[in-house]
């Protein structure tokens, strides 16, 4: 066999065949290349035109609310980056519902369809609803701008406002136009809120953007139900505690050694009175993040003026402070017990401002004098919230002469010495001893205490809702 020639033809083949899993292999790679290619080229016109649409729905939407709350009659629009999408008004499309809670009635105020104007692309999804706008890309909802719902101090606007027109929208042009404007849905006039808990609610596609703007920036107790796809915001109405007489007792009941020193209308035994809690916890809060700096700030100069203080643990006085109210009131919010000792608290000036304490612990102390340097008694000017007990350490409270309001639902207080308590006192419990004397200020009986309820609610006293409705047309 002739080897050399059967060689020469083996390279004769092969290289054809080379050529051939070459261009093969290229042609692989091109097209997958190209399929890649195509694929991220597809997210990022996606994205692309999803971020125009959102800025198109924002810029949209405070022309609307614009119109919504009566400030223009009709405004016309031009969404002219939405392309490459779907875009439709469905006038029943998210839902709201606002309710009042009383004792276990139901107050309906409002329930009625948002309506929604929805830009529906490929990867993700753009929507005006409740005077906000909103994303959804699969996963979760976001806000993209926040809706008509204002929460300040104890104060809820809600302005709904309401999409109605033709679903269609064969071009991305048209006009906003007033139909209905702050059409109120619940009657100022029952303002002041007396009790209760203002209940919010909403079922939409994009709940979780709505959660995540009742959470962060909405207040109130939230809520939220993935398979209903709702959020549920809560507001408790503050209960107002009377204090007309010089001692409210709870359930700890009233026992005295001796001879009672009380007339029988000078307290009042087996009262519901609600907890501190949420009011120490929200001053707490307050004090923490826009106060005026550390509680030495006021006690440690011995003088202490207008602002709010602030301490995370507890506090021992170690001298006698004197507060001048002049320019306002002043605020001391401590995050743990405050031990007075027999050291001396007292308001110097004349004006009518207050002297506030908010303790997320016990009050201690063992013959302070606490409250103004007047003659009258001016017992509201100086306030203690204690969330724990009071003179829980000390034997009694000794000789203690306090002019002042003591609200501590969770104490019980035994009182030896000859203590003078001038004011009005609120606990748990009560035991006197020694010659106690209690007396009640006659300047408190038309005066009240503002508690919130439980943990994690916050207050609301008054209450604006108001529907209304936009038309949106297309050209």
């Amino acid at each position: 066999m002739d080897r050399g020639s059967t060689t020469d033809g083996d390279r004769a083949v092969s290289s054809p065949v080379g050529v051939v899993l070459l261009l093969a292999v290229t042609i692989a790679a091109v097209t997958v290349t190209v399929v890649a290619g195509s694929a991220a080229l597809g997210a990022v016109t996606d994205d692309a035109r999803s971020s125009g649409a959102e800025n198109a729905l924002s810029q949209l939407s405070s022309q609307t609310s614009l119109v919504a709350l009566g400030e223009t009659d009709t405004k016309r629009f031009d969404l002219g980056s939405v392309d490459g999408g779907d875009l439709r008004l469905e006038e029943d499309a998210g839902h709201v519902r606002v309710w009042i809670e009383r004792g276990g009635e139901v107050d309906p105020v409002f329930d009625d369809s948002f309506g929604t104007l929805v830009y529906e692309g490929d990867r993700r999804t753009v929507a005006m609803q409740g005077g906000g706008v909103w994303t959804a890309d699969g996963d979760r909802g976001r806000m993209v701008s926040p809706p008509e719902y204002h929460y300040r101090g104890d104060t809820l606007t809600f302005p709904i406002v309401r999409l109605e027109g033709d679903g269609s929208a064969p071009a991305a042009r048209g006009t906003v136009r007033q139909k209905q404007v702050g059409a109120s849905v619940f009657d100022p006039g029952d303002n002041p809120l007396q009790d209760g808990t203002v209940v919010v609610e909403v079922r939409s596609d994009y709940y979780e953007g709505w959660y995540d703007f009742f959470s962060q920036r909405a207040e109130g107790d939230v809520t939220k139900d993935d398979d209903a796809r709702t959020v549920t915001a809560r507001l408790v109405v503050p209960e107002e505690v009377a204090v007309d007489k010089p001692l409210s007792i709870g359930g700890g009941g009233y026992d005295y050694r001796g001879q009672d020193p009380l007339h029988e209308d000078d307290y009042e035994t087996g009262q519901s009175h609600p907890s501190p809690s949420t009011v120490i916890a929200n001053q707490l809060s307050i004090a923490q993040s826009d106060g005026d700096g550390d509680v030495s700030n006021c006690f440690d100069g011995g003088t202490c003026s207008a602002g709010t203080y602030y301490a995370d643990g507890d506090v021992t006085l170690d001298g006698d402070v004197d507060f001048d109210t002049t320019d306002g009131d002043v605020v001391v919010a401590i995050d743990g017990t405050f031990d007075i000792g027999g050291h001396n608290l007292q308001i110097t000036d004349e004006t009518d401002n207050e002297v506030r304490y908010y303790i997320d612990g016990d009050l201690e102390l063992n013959n302070p004098r606490i409250g103004t340097t007047a003659t009258s008694t001016d017992a509201k000017r100086t306030q203690f919230y204690v969330n724990g007990g009071v003179a829980e350490n000390t034997n009694g409270i000794g000789n203690a002469e306090i002019d002042a309001i003591i609200y501590a639902p969770n104490a019980f207080l035994e009182v030896s010495g000859n203590p003078t308590l001038r004011g009005a006192f609120v606990f748990g419990g009560v035991d006197l001893g020694g010659a106690a004397d209690v007396q009640h200020d006659p300047e408190l009986a038309d005066f009240q205490l503002t508690i919130t309820g439980g943990p994690g609610q916050n207050p609301i006293t008054y209450l604006h809702v108001s529907e209304n409705v936009v038309e949106v047309g297309f050209d």
